[in-house]
C-alpha cells in the first residue's frame, strides 16, 4: 500500500453523507436479495457483512478534529477520540439489548410485528460487535492517554462606539 493515495474523510456533513450512502446500499442489497427470494438467514449474514464492511472501511478514512489526516489509524482505534467511542459504544450496547428484547419476544411469540428470528438474531450480533469494538477503542485511548485537543481559542474584539 506504499503508493496508494490516503483518502480521509474529515468533514461532519462528509461523515454523514457517507454513512447515508452506505446504509442504502445495504438496503439495496438486503431489497434484491429479498426479490430474488434468497432466505432470511442468507439476507441476515450479508447485512451482517455489509454493514461490518462498511464500518470498517469508514473508521479507517474518517478523521477526527486535530487526529493526524496521514498516517493509518492504529487496527483497534474506532473513533478520533475516547468520548465519541464510549458514546457510539453505549449507544450501539442499547440496541444490542434492544435488538435482545425482540429476538426473545420473537422466539416466545410476544411480538406480533415479526422481522423474523434470524433478522433479529442478525442485528444483536452486528450491533453487540460493534459496541464491543467501540468500548475496546475507548478503553485502548484511556491506556495510552490519548485524549482530545482542547478546541482552538476564538477571539473576537469588541467594537466599541
Amino acid at each position: 500500500m506504499g503508493d496508494f493515495p490516503a483518502f480521509r474523510i474529515v468533514r461532519w456533513e462528509l461523515k454523514v453523507l457517507y454513512i447515508v450512502v452506505a446504509w442504502i446500499v445495504g438496503y439495496a442489497i438486503a431489497d434484491l436479495l429479498r426479490r430474488l427470494e434468497v432466505a432470511p438467514s442468507v439476507i441476515s449474514v450479508v447485512d451482517i457483512v455489509v454493514t461490518l464492511a462498511s464500518f470498517a472501511l469508514a473508521v479507517r478514512v474518517f478523521r477526527g478534529r486535530g487526529e493526524p489526516i496521514d498516517p493509518p489509524r492504529a487496527w483497534w482505534r474506532m473513533t478520533g477520540w475516547r468520548r465519541l467511542s464510549l458514546r457510539l459504544g453505549s449507544l450501539f450496547g442499547a440496541l444490542a439489548a434492544l435488538s435482545l428484547v425482540c429476538l426473545v419476544g420473537e422466539i416466545t411469540g410476544a411480538v406480533t410485528a415479526s422481522y423474523g428470528v434470524t433478522g433479529w438474531l442478525g442485528l444483536t450480533l452486528q450491533y453487540g460487535v460493534l459496541a464491543f469494538f467501540y468500548f475496546n477503542s475507548a478503553a485502548h485511548m484511556a491506556r495510552l492517554g490519548i485524549a482530545r485537543p482542547p478546541k482552538p481559542l476564538k477571539f473576537r474584539p469588541t467594537i466599541k462606539w
